[in-house]
């Protein structure tokens, strides 16, 4: 997929502006389920998809290749989503009901991800700052390891690392003491 998007990349900041048309088809459904995962609904999705391939559009002359295409992409979907989420003040609009939610005894780096309903987690999870949720959601969700993570985001490996633990323990907070 590189190589191709690669190739396309070249034709489009060569003059060929209908390459972009193959990029979109290359990447179009990976794009859309990755921001799926992160906002759970598709039509939001959708939309958000549309305006990542815009951005993509406009910058794509400036995109030299000192990254993965996918890295540089992650970064864009990760600036939509967060603009999304700003949008719409999400923190204003749900309200978790956590007095149902049974007491953990231990944490490890997933277990916390396990023991709640998705949809109670995902509006605790979208509830964090936006750093922290960007972690979370490319670790937990998108499955990149520390090492990806700082590359899409552009801060070090132990920065991820130390925000992710500290993205849990807000959400520990959150959903098993209430706070």
């Amino acid at each position: 997929m590189q190589d191709k998007t690669n190739i396309y990349i070249q034709d489009f900041q060569n003059g060929n502006k209908s390459a972009f048309d193959s990029i979109v088809i290359e990447h179009k459904n990976w794009v859309i389920n990755m921001i799926l995962s992160m906002v759970h609904n598709k039509q939001d999705a959708e939309d958000i998809s549309q305006d990542v391939f815009v951005s993509v559009y406009f910058a794509l002359d400036k995109f030299k290749k000192a990254s993965k295409f996918e890295t540089w992409l992650y970064r864009i979907i990760i600036n939509k989503v967060n603009a999304f989420y700003n949008k719409l003040k999400i923190k204003n609009i749900f309200n978790i009901e956590l007095s149902k939610v049974e007491e953990m005894k231990f944490i490890n780096e997933y277990s916390l991800f396990e023991q709640f309903d998705k949809e109670i987690l995902h509006k605790a999870v979208i509830q964090l700052s936006s750093k922290q949720r960007n972690i979370v959601l490319l670790r937990v969700y998108q499955g990149l390891s520390f090492k990806e993570i700082s590359n899409v985001l552009k801060i070090s490996v132990n920065v991820a690392k130390v925000t992710f633990q500290q993205a849990k323990h807000n959400l520990k907070k959150r959903l098993v003491d209430g706070k």
